[in-house]
């Protein structure tokens, strides 16, 4: 078993049938803020054709949750995380869904100027109890497993492959990461980013015209951080949420963190297209 990593036996899954979700169990590696009790998470696990072992994608979630809020698909997963769920499915990956929010207590933090639930705080530490728990299953390569999140997920991700990263297990290491739309902080003005040192290859996606986090601050963040592999494509005429599905643009009002409260956010199509070629090619060429 691997060093302070906590699973039930009844969670060491066998696969199930390609595609079908199942809800798992496993902890964050959160102890240290708990108390000594870590939170125990909850999670939808998607698998592919075959027994494997499969490489893997964890896939944070956004300020908002995993979650619809309201409306006829209210308690279902957000449309643009399962169009990519079944993106990475359809070319052979695991796909590991983990809520950082209900178990907590909260269905969302976006309306949260100082969030209870922090990207750098608690979820990197419940990313790194569920790197441990996909390595230790028999149908996953350990070896080529990726990090996906969106906006708080993305701020996530990058907070989870930091040298310095909480909750880390040792000898267990995710191979590359995404980050969409995150909320960088500028190196020239932030003494975290000024200290944030990237472990693995590192791909930031944002929108020129995104006004909740702006791409700004990505850009000397990446720049120099460049050596290790870090990143960045801005897109032009894209907000927040570009790779939305099906929707438009519009605007979200009572936002903690956007300036006056709201921001634009929905789909921008040419950013869209070219996310749904690129991140699954950029990952693959990193998990071989």
């Amino acid at each position: 078993m691997l060093p302070g990593l906590l699973l039930i036996a009844s969670m060491l899954l066998a696969p199930a049938g390609a595609g079908a979700q199942q809800r798992v169990t496993f902890d964050s590696r959160d102890g240290d803020l708990t108390g000594g009790t870590p939170t125990r998470l909850e999670a939808l696990l998607t698998l592919p054709d075959g027994p494997g072992p499969h490489p893997a994608i964890l896939a944070m979630h956004g300020c908002g949750g995993m979650y619809v809020k309201s409306g006829s698909r209210a308690g279902l997963v957000l449309s643009r995380d399962l169009a990519w769920v079944e993106r990475f499915r359809a070319r052979g990956y695991v796909v590991l869904q983990p809520d950082s929010f209900g178990p907590r207590g909260r269905s969302e933090v976006c309306s949260q100027k100082e969030r209870t639930i922090d990207s750098r705080r608690e979820r990197p530490r419940d990313a790194h109890g569920a790197l441990a728990w996909l390595a230790a299953q028999p149908f996953v390569d350990a070896r080529r497993i990726a990090l996906l999140g969106w906006s708080h997920g993305g701020g996530t991700a990058l907070a989870t492959i930091a040298e310095d990263a909480p909750g880390r297990v040792p000898g267990v290491e995710f191979r590359a990461a995404v980050a969409f739309y995150p909320g960088c902080s500028d190196p020239r003005t932030s003494k975290w980013a000024r200290d944030w040192r990237p472990r693995v290859p590192l791909l930031i996606l944002n929108g020129e015209l995104d006004d909740w986090t702006p791409a700004g601050p990505c850009r000397p963040l990446a720049e120099a951080n460049a050596a290790r592999g870090v990143e960045l494509v801005i897109y032009l005429g894209a907000y927040h949420d570009f790779d939305e599905p099906g929707s438009r643009v519009r605007i979200v009002e009572g936002l903690g963190r956007a300036p006056g409260g709201k921001a634009h956010v929905g789909p921008e199509p040419a950013a869209r297209a070219d996310a749904i070629a690129r991140v699954p090619d950029w990952i693959a060429a990193r998990l071989r």
